[in-house]
């Protein structure tokens, strides 16, 4: 036998009627009537019973009679009404017909209504059937009296009503409560006045005025209140005029809604939408509108104003050595100090990052913005001290000045981006007037920057060599590769026309790449070394050893047979990262050289601590070598230095034999200038290398100089 699955009762729910009564026979009689009618039934024979049977049962109506004994029905309605759980239950107290005093005492005692005796049995259900409808209705109510309560509470809304004739304001108890006012009572117009904000008074009297005056069936507006605790709340006003049966406007009706929060949250929405958070200087969205204001003021007056294009110089290492948060300490301040350095009409805004503008307005020549360019120079002149850091920070400024360098903010806003452009050019940290020789050479830019994006696939670079010269061995031992430019229409361009456009757009790494590959393709068969030039594009690449060394084996070419020269600017900002970078590409085989030795600000020192193999001294210091003691004494130090390192030393930029002499003897190992050879083509080079016989001694005191500098 399976079990059958037990099918669920349905439940029927009966309305439940509590009948509070000593008399059995009318306890009994109710009970029939009211069952019959469909009501389920509880009894009780006195007050006190019925109070318990109450709170045990909580019955949907009470039929109680007023004459019980140990509890009548009077106390026992006012017991019920003070229980919360029960003291909403319909009760029907029954009296007797003519017994009007205790009609009026079973209302006073909370009753909801009453039923005479005799009793009339016909109408009995339909009584306490209305009495329960009448509690649905009520209970419905309620329920949507807090629910409108609680969404006042959640928009923090009430109303409010005004009684124009006698200056009367009736507040509800949730305006009541957001404005922290006494509930017992209202107030008058004055006493509210004495609420709202000064000047917000002229917002409230137009509004009232709108009503009074106007005879504006509706109006809004928005004033401020100070409450009882001191805050200061934003309330959205809006009403309506009401009528009396005359047609005579008596009462203004209206609602408040505090939108403190709201307008709160809209002005710090609207500030970040025009200042910068950290600055708080404006950004670019407000700039602009700024500057739209001061060129209509310019057109309208015929005035002159400036604009000035700021960038910090190489800010990011900044971030990168003290961190995010220590930086933007600095920047901080460093804003604070350039504030300070412009007049009071004048205006900066920051852009992002290390970049600022500012607006000069009412300039009467360039003389008086250089004179502010000059000052915010001068913001940089003593460090900054961050935590236990003394921080040094340089900017570069252009220029552009109205009407004569553009009349709309896209063109101002180029031209100072290009004055900015040629002063970093220059060197940096200084300013730079726009001019049109400079939009000339902007222009110019752009177009070298579209050919050279094409240059490496159209087969258009090409590789010149400078050998260098053993003085100890009096033997060429190797050379450096040059890169040149041979455009079909501009000629052969050199490096200085291109590399540092290369080096901005991120073609370097690629057209590096092709250098090496193809000086390592011309030095194959040769046994002489090569150096190639290393961009601090190509520096910074986590796998820079790892790249050089599979483009060697790719080759074929020996790893010893190739230098990498790197300029000192290269490693002195991260010596830790460029240590570690050098002794990859030393392990690999690959020797590692300093070129321009001389013109940065490296040390000697580094030399102790970075692993080099040799050092190129530049050529500021060979040029008049013969003639400076000072340079002789430069040059011999560092040679003898370098030899206690282990570390060769070159001379670049020997162009007549008495220097080449005058190094000899101060024991340099080797040369390279004018005047063994300029940079040639391989052609050139091979040719003058054949004729020399590769390898060998050959004399450099012929009355030109060496074979290979007559012919260059």
């Amino acid at each position: 036998m399976t079990d059958q699955p037990m099918v669920e009762e349905r439940k029927i729910y009966y309305e439940r009627i509590l009948i509070i009564d000593d008399e059995e026979i009318t306890r009994m009689m109710l009970r029939r009537v009211l069952e019959e009618s469909g009501y389920w039934v509880l009894e009780a024979t006195n007050g006190q019973q019925g109070l318990q049977t109450c709170l045990l049962e909580n019955p949907d109506a009470v039929l109680m009679d007023v004459r019980m004994p140990v509890m009548n029905g009077f106390e026992a309605c006012q017991a019920i009404r003070q229980e919360p759980a029960i003291s909403r239950v319909p009760i029907l107290m029954l009296t007797s017909l003519d017994d009007v005093v205790a009609v009026q005492l079973a209302f006073d005692a909370g009753a909801t209504d009453f039923v005479t005796k005799p009793i009339n049995w016909a109408l009995l259900a339909q009584r306490v059937r209305y009495a329960l409808r009448a509690r649905e209705i009520e209970r419905q109510m309620r329920e949507n009296e807090e629910q409108l309560a609680r969404a006042q509470r959640i928009a923090r809304l009430g109303y409010w009503r005004y009684e124009i004739a006698v200056d009367w304001l009736n507040l509800s108890l949730e305006l009541c409560h957001l404005l922290e006012i006494d509930t017992v009572r209202g107030m008058t117009g004055s006493e509210m006045r004495e609420h709202v904000l000064e000047e917000d008074l002229p917002l409230l009297e137009r509004f009232i005025a709108a009503f009074l005056q106007e005879y504006a069936d509706e109006s809004e507006t928005e004033i401020r209140i100070r409450i009882g605790s001191g805050r200061v709340l934003t309330l959205f006003l809006s009403a309506n005029l009401m009528y009396d049966k005359n047609n005579q406007v008596n009462v203004i009706f209206g609602v408040a809604q505090d939108v403190t929060e709201r307008r709160a949250t809209e002005a710090r929405l609207s500030y970040f939408a025009h200042f910068d958070p950290l600055t708080g200087l404006p950004n670019r969205v407000l700039f602009r509108d700024r500057l739209i204001q001061v060129i209509n003021a310019a057109q309208r007056d015929d005035r002159r104003f400036a604009i000035i294009h700021l960038n910090l110089d190489q800010f990011q290492k900044v971030n990168a050595s003290l961190g995010n948060t220590n930086a933007d300490l600095v920047l901080q301040r460093l804003v604070e100090r350039l504030k300070g350095r412009l007049r009071e009409r004048d205006s900066l805004s920051r852009f992002g990052g290390d970049h600022f503008e500012a607006i000069l307005t009412d300039i009467r020549s360039e003389h008086e913005a250089a004179i502010v360019a000059q000052r915010l120079l001068s913001a940089f002149d003593v460090p900054l001290q961050c935590a236990e850091w003394e921080v040094r920070v340089s900017a570069t400024l252009g220029i552009a000045v109205y009407p004569n360098d553009g009349t709309d903010i896209e063109t101002l806003l180029l031209h100072a981006a290009t004055a900015y452009t040629r002063a970093l050019e220059l060197g940096g940290a200084r300013y730079q007037f726009y001019t049109a020789d400079l939009h000339h050479q902007a222009v110019e830019r752009l177009n070298r920057e579209a050919a050279l994006s094409r240059a490496l696939e159209r087969d258009e670079f090409i590789l010149y060599f400078q050998p260098r010269f053993d003085l100890r061995e009096r033997r060429v031992t190797g050379a450096e590769a040059l890169i040149r430019w041979q455009h079909p229409e501009w000629g052969l361009q050199m490096p200085d026309h291109f590399i540092g456009i290369l080096e901005d757009n991120g073609l370097i790494i690629e057209v590096g790449e092709w250098v090496l590959r193809q000086a390592c393709r011309a030095f194959r068969d040769l046994p002489l070394a090569v150096s190639i030039n290393l961009s601090p594009r190509q520096f910074q690449s986590p796998d820079l050893a790892e790249r050089m060394l599979r483009i060697v084996q790719e080759e074929h070419f020996p790893a010893e047979r190739l230098e990498l020269e790197l300029t000192e600017r290269l490693f002195m900002h991260d010596e830790q990262q460029a240590a570690l970078t050098l002794t990859a590409l030393r392990e690999s085989g690959i020797q590692v050289s300093i070129d321009d030795y001389g013109t940065g600000y490296c040390s000697l020192q580094y030399l102790k601590r970075l692993p080099v193999n040799l050092l190129k001294i530049d050529r500021s210091f060979i040029r008049c070598l013969t003639d400076d003691r000072a340079d002789q004494a430069i040059v011999r130090s560092t040679i003898e230095l370098c030899h206690t390192l282990n570390v060769e030393v070159v001379a670049e930029g020997v162009e007549d034999r008495a220097t080449l002499d005058a190094l000899q003897h101060l024991g340099c190992d080797a040369i390279q200038g004018y005047y063994l050879s300029r940079p040639v083509p391989l052609e050139r080079l091979l040719e003058w290398l054949d004729s020399v016989k590769l390898g060998s001694h050959f004399a450099l005191d012929a009355p030109n100089g060496p074979p290979l500098a007559e012919q260059a």
